[in-house]
């Protein structure tokens, strides 16, 4: 496959006016300025943008029910009264039915977003067993690649605790290019000495962790008062700060703790529109990242459209420090260009984020007309303030199979997928 006549982002180092990419068996084997002909199937894309396809490096699935969610009592006066009052509560009246649903019309929403990989936190106490593998069978099913995990709490009990346990475990054994999974907590204060020992036992030093950190201030409070420790020193004691785990939010997180998430190369995500959105503080990811870690883009499963999470991420620390000099655009290049592809190369095996021989053909096309001129340099200025305020994908590629043409997803039948998400849904309310 050739695909023709577009202007290409490469992500490193050069943008080409007008140009074009070859592909076979999923990989890029050409990319140049100018013309040229090609015995296979072309595609004649003139006058859009191709760039790298997004990574969203924490969401939740399970959370796509909550929309226009009638929820009654909501007066939370703490951020665990918040959980418990919505989430908890979601969570529970989820089916392997609606979690598999979920995925499909995520992931379609993604795609129409520019994201084709996700790293996935799911929870559905009442529906754990085969709950990872049904939700990435609809991913898959779309074209997107997945990672996930499943959060193992005590909330629920000893028996649902060890399901979920074994959940994690199971779907670990699962690994392809497409599909993989890691080993995922749902935060200290939900989780004894232990359920902790028990899964340092399984995976210390052998899977990566996927877990919230810190997200609001009970989690420290807990954790400290409880066992003296803070929480990612618990953590770390119990020898599971694997290579490669994911560390969503750490909003109330101390250097120290960060420097041990540097230490054992793990990576934290900041999920910026959430945080605002739940009250719980916004995370200094500047300061994490002169400290040197490694800093995520990701959106809590607050919809499933990243660009939105971008503003945030990049606006916030504007208003916190009354200051319009505190982050811009070009903070993006390591995040949303940088450590989020990193982290799915290492992941999946694939060399994703470039637009380069030997680099998996994971793109999007844009339908983005720039009334001034866009080069390598000024690129990141336009994906924040035009591509972003409008994001608009025509086409997107995953390994070089085409999921999305002129806006439509080729592998599944969106249609029949938002019909029956609708009709799940009504039983999923009555439940709730």
């Amino acid at each position: 496959m050739q695909i023709n006549g577009v202007s290409i982002f490469t992500n490193d180092g050069e943008f080409i006016e007008k140009g074009y990419v070859r592909v076979e068996n999923g990989e890029i084997v050409k990319v140049s300025s100018g013309e040229s002909s090609y015995d296979g199937e072309n595609l004649h894309l003139d006058g859009k943008l191709l760039m790298p396809s997004l990574v969203n490096a924490h969401t939740h699935i399970y959370s796509t029910f909550s929309r226009g969610l009638g929820v009654s009592p909501f007066n939370p006066s703490s951020f665990t009264k918040l959980l418990e009052e919505l989430w908890w509560r979601l969570d529970k009246a989820l089916t392997l039915e609606d979690l598999e649903i979920s995925a499909y019309v995520a992931s379609i929403e993604s795609l129409k977003a520019g994201v084709t990989s996700l790293f996935d936190h799911n929870s559905s106490p009442n529906a754990i067993d085969g709950s990872l593998k049904r939700i990435a069978a609809s991913v898959n099913d779309v074209g997107l690649r997945y990672c996930g995990a499943y959060e193992v709490s005590d909330r629920d009990g000893l028996e649902k605790r060890d399901r979920g346990i074994r959940e994690n475990l199971e779907f670990s054994r699962e690994s392809t290019q497409y599909k993989k999974g890691v080993f995922g907590f749902h935060a200290s204060f939900t989780l004894s000495k232990e359920t902790l020992s028990l899964a340092s036992k399984e995976i210390a030093g052998k899977l990566p962790i996927h877990v919230h950190v810190a997200e609001g201030p009970e989690d420290q409070e807990h954790t400290i008062g409880v066992y003296d420790q803070r929480v990612l020193e618990r953590f770390h004691r119990a020898g599971l700060m694997t290579e490669n785990s994911i560390y969503a939010h750490c909003i109330h997180t101390t250097p120290s703790e960060r420097g041990l998430i540097k230490n054992t190369k793990g990576y934290i995500v900041v999920n910026c529109q959430s945080n605002i959105n739940n009250g719980v503080g916004f995370p200094e990811w500047k300061r994490f990242r002169e400290e040197g870690a490694a800093v995520l883009v990701g959106n809590d499963g607050y919809g499933f459209n990243l660009s939105n999470d971008v503003r945030f991420m990049i606006l916030g620390p504007h208003y916190i420090q009354r200051d319009p000099k505190a982050s811009y655009s070009g903070d993006l290049s390591p995040s949303l260009f940088g450590a989020n592809y990193e982290l799915a190369t290492r992941t999946f095996g694939a060399n994703i984020g470039t637009i380069r021989e030997g680099s998996s053909a994971d793109l999007i096309v844009l339908n983005y007309r720039s009334p001034t001129e866009i080069t390598a340099e000024n690129f990141v200025d336009h994906f924040f303030f035009g591509i972003c305020d409008n994001i608009s994908v025509s086409d997107v590629f995953v390994g070089g199979e085409r999921v999305l043409a002129q806006g439509v997803p080729t592998k599944v039948d969106e249609e029949i997928i938002y019909r029956e998400a609708r009709r799940l849904y009504k039983a999923f309310e009555k439940r709730f």
